[in-house]
């Protein structure tokens, strides 16, 4: 009986459930295990295939595979067609990567066309081993050493069995499976671990695999723990944005950690969020009221008031055309507005979110545009530089650089969205007139 591998009270009648079937193994084990499952309960199953087109003939031999299996044994299926090297390009990731997020998403959108309310996956114990090492070499905290975590929407049956008993299960049950022969190839990170890492370290404790796994539970244990312990009322969601009050940031860090974490992702971020990112945040906090830093994915995060304020970028760039430089508002299509004010010297309030120049060392012809080759930026008590360099000094990322107004005549900048001024308009005891130069991002 296949169907025992299957925990009953994970089905009940009313479901609809996707399954992911590849054609290997693993996913043909789990398809007969949900049909005999599906005689004993009566749920609706639909297998999801995904044709990654990465193997050539390969890939649409899978495909057929699946296919002819599902309709000589009368199951509704789909064959998801994904194009892995576009979103390479798209998303400038790895190949492992790019194909588990289109894998991901086709497998999503099936599921919301067929209003399907679960997923289930063949994931087994050698796959949560090697996930918990990679995480563990790519400096991952406890929450990246649990693995494969559970949710409420996907489901692995299998985790707790290994390759070899899902092969040995498949002989003695006669169930039909093919192999990605790029299993073998050792350049991707995953086969390395499981043709090199894994053997090698079973040489020496045979039962490494049932080992990590255990660690990895322990460690899901002590990350539920800590994510019980959060007070969300910290974590405020906006119409665009989240607002991290500043009483999380008094958090212990590896609970800060976790506040932050949720943070991003209310907001949509999922991955490429570092330790080092985390750190930038924690800096922000104490810089002053408007200051901002760039992240991953179009993500910004603005000191305010009450605290962090994170939110994505919006896609449009700041339009190119030119505005001149002059007292009161100013529209900025695609970033915000700026607004110029002339005050006394006893309203000058370093380090309010506002920038106070000079107003008669900016030249009449001063534009707000964007960046421009050739650009250069004497900033504060220093040299002059080009611009490019002085973002790259700022740690402002490549891909965020065409979102920045700047004040400037010719190639001379003056002003650097609301981080900095140069040099050459700052107050001294000459100056007659001062401006206050106040950014506003929409």
């Amino acid at each position: 009986m296949l169907s025992k591998y299957i925990n009953s009270n994970l089905l009940n009648s009313s479901d609809r459930i996707a399954v992911g079937v590849s054609g290997g193994a693993d996913s043909m084990l789990l398809l007969m295990a949900l049909l005999e499952k599906q005689k004993e309960i009566g749920f609706y199953l639909k297998a999801v295939h995904i044709n990654h087109h990465l193997r050539g003939i390969e890939s649409d031999r899978d495909s057929e595979f699946v296919r002819s299996f599902c309709e000589n044994h009368s199951i509704d299926y789909v064959i998801c067609d994904v194009d892995v090297n576009e979103l390479r390009t798209l998303k400038k990731k790895g190949v492992e990567e790019s194909a588990r997020i289109a894998r991901f998403d086709a497998i999503f959108n099936e599921m919301k066309l067929e209003k399907l309310n679960k997923l289930f996956l063949a994931h087994h114990a050698n796959d949560q081993a090697e996930t918990i090492l990679m995480h563990i070499f790519r400096g991952a905290g406890i929450s990246g050493a649990s693995g494969i975590r559970a949710n409420e929407l996907i489901y692995r049956p299998f985790m707790n069995l290994k390759k070899s008993e899902i092969l040995e299960i498949c002989k003695e049950n006669n169930i039909e499976y093919i192999t990605d022969s790029t299993n073998a190839e050792n350049i991707y990170t995953r086969n390395y671990m499981r043709n090199v890492v894994i053997p090698a370290i079973e040489k020496v404790y045979p039962n490494a695999v049932e080992m990590i796994c255990s660690f990895g539970e322990r460690c899901d244990e002590i990350q539920t723990f800590i994510e019980s312990q959060l007070d969300m009322g910290l974590i405020v969601q906006r119409k665009d944005s989240v607002l991290v009050r500043e009483e999380v940031f008094k958090s212990l860090k590896f609970v800060l950690r976790e506040y932050l974490k949720v943070s991003f992702q209310k907001i949509g971020i999922y991955s490429d969020i570092e330790q080092k990112h985390y750190e930038m945040l924690e800096q922000l906090v104490h810089l002053p009221v408007n200051s901002m830093m760039n992240f991953p994915h179009g993500a910004v995060a603005k000191r305010v008031y009450e605290g962090i304020a994170l939110y994505k970028r919006h896609a449009k760039k700041i339009a190119l055309s030119e505005h001149q430089f002059c007292e009161g508002v100013t529209v900025l299509e695609g970033y915000g507005q700026v607004k110029v004010e002339i005050v006394d010297s006893e309203d000058v309030i370093y380090g309010d979110g506002s920038l106070y120049v000079d107003y008669y060392k900016i030249p009449v012809s001063a534009v707000w545009r964007c960046r421009k080759k050739g650009d250069v930026f004497a900033k504060l008590g220093s040299g002059t530089k080009k611009l490019n360099d002085y973002l790259t000094d700022k740690k402002i990322e490549a891909n965020d650089r065409d979102y920045i107004p700047i004040l400037a005549n010719n190639n001379i900048v003056f002003v650097v969205g609301n981080i900095e001024i140069s040099e050459y308009v700052k107050i001294d005891k000459s100056t007659d007139k001062i401006a206050r130069i106040t950014l506003t991002q929409n």
